[in-house]
């Protein structure tokens, strides 16, 4: 069997725009994976021309062979984003194929799960805030529709420091949230890497009043490892990060010198479903939880589902589809994940459990489809009116 042709979708999601990819063999299989990247879209959808002798006229049964090959084609062994995205998404692609071969899924191909369902916690819930008290209201939404878990980012276009009113304001919107939720719902508090250390450990101290709250993510910008692990030490609430880095490799001194209590890769910041397997063990030789960070599409929910399946660390999932996704996401795919009781059961369908249907091209995106800008006045909305 041999790949004979990778197509490319860019699909005009209305706060980032997707990247799904298609391979397909000379005798009609064919894989779907995911390799969206945030404002780099156009891309990883280009970049396609520079790798296509390391895809075309493979056998994507040797997936392992395949990918390594081209990781240490360059000296710099391509470890920029745009590159390992597009590995993720054509890795994933390559087990989708073999996994519908076989008729199995993805996780029954590495040996089975070891769990039957998969908690998750909701983002995304909060793109309808026009005051503080909107908080709660939409927190109770996201209660009653069964999660036991939700995260957020109370800062606005915070940076750096916040001042006094921003300060205020940012824990005027956890107390709401945590007014409606109670004690038994966790709070994930997002910090999306806006802070210096200073500024962060007067957050994470003020947090630490509350007994729900899950982790503080991401308080410091992401390179700076010894500063989330000076937090880990210093703060009683646990501190998570890592969906910016990139490969297994990124994460070994992270886990060495105890930045986290919670790892959080992105299957397709990483390099797919062997690098963040791999992350998951090196986190569980170190007793660190796994929270796998998913904030793109839905192909890349049901592929990371297959990972959470077999990870004996994980703790939690990142879940947006509920909250995040178009009303038309339904018309591209053929399936969705059901929360039930705040978890999602493992998916059934062989592969990664997910397929395109013939509607894609109506919602192909072009240069005029702007992603969201995350430090931006109201970005929370993510494009949603």
């Amino acid at each position: 069997m041999k790949i004979v042709d990778l197509k490319s979708y860019i699909i005009k999601n209305p706060w980032k725009k997707w990247v799904f990819l298609e391979i397909v063999t000379d005798d009609g299989e064919n894989g779907y994976g995911e390799a969206t990247v945030y404002t780099s879209q156009f891309a990883v959808a280009n970049h396609i021309k520079d790798i296509k002798n390391f895809i075309i006229n493979k056998n994507p049964f040797n997936v392992r062979k395949l990918i390594n090959e081209w990781f240490i084609s360059s000296f710099n062994r391509n470890r920029d984003i745009v590159n390992i995205s597009l590995m993720s998404g054509i890795e994933s692609a390559c087990f989708d194929l073999i996994g519908k071969h076989f008729g199995s899924t993805i996780y029954n191909l590495f040996g089975g799960p070891v769990r039957d369902r998969v908690k998750v916690y909701a983002n995304g819930w909060y793109t309808n805030i026009n005051n503080v008290d909107d908080w709660g209201k939409e927190a109770k939404k996201v209660i009653n529709k069964g999660y036991r878990a939700l995260k957020f980012d109370p800062f606005g276009d915070g940076s750096g420091f916040l001042d006094y009113e921003e300060y205020k304001k940012s824990m005027e919107i956890i107390e709401t949230v945590h007014s409606v939720v109670g004690d038994r719902t966790e709070m994930l508090i997002e910090g999306h890497g806006r802070f210096n250390r200073a500024t962060a450990m007067k957050i994470g101290k003020e947090l630490e009043k509350y007994p729900n709250i899950g982790w503080f993510e991401e308080p410091v910008i992401p390179e700076d490892i010894e500063g989330l692990a000076m937090l880990s030490r210093s703060l009683k609430i646990p501190i998570a990060a890592g969906e910016r880095l990139i490969t297994s490799y990124d994460f070994t001194e992270m886990f060495k010198i105890g930045s986290v209590s919670i790892a959080q890769p992105d299957l397709i910041n990483t390099g797919g479903i062997t690098q963040i397997l791999k992350i998951g063990a090196m986190a569980e030789a170190n007793n660190i939880a796994m929270a796998p960070h998913q904030a793109e599409g839905p192909l890349n929910t049901f592929t990371t589902l297959n990972v959470d399946a077999m990870l004996n660390n994980i703790k939690i999932q990142e879940m947006f589809d509920e909250f995040a996704y178009p009303d038309w996401i339904n018309q591209i795919v053929d399936v969705r994940p059901e929360v039930k009781d705040g978890y999602v059961s493992l998916p059934e369908k062989p592969g990664i459990g997910i397929n395109l249907t013939n509607k894609i091209d109506d919602y192909i995106a072009d240069e005029s489809n702007h992603d969201f800008n995350l430090f931006s006045e109201g970005w929370e909305k993510r494009g949603f009116k």
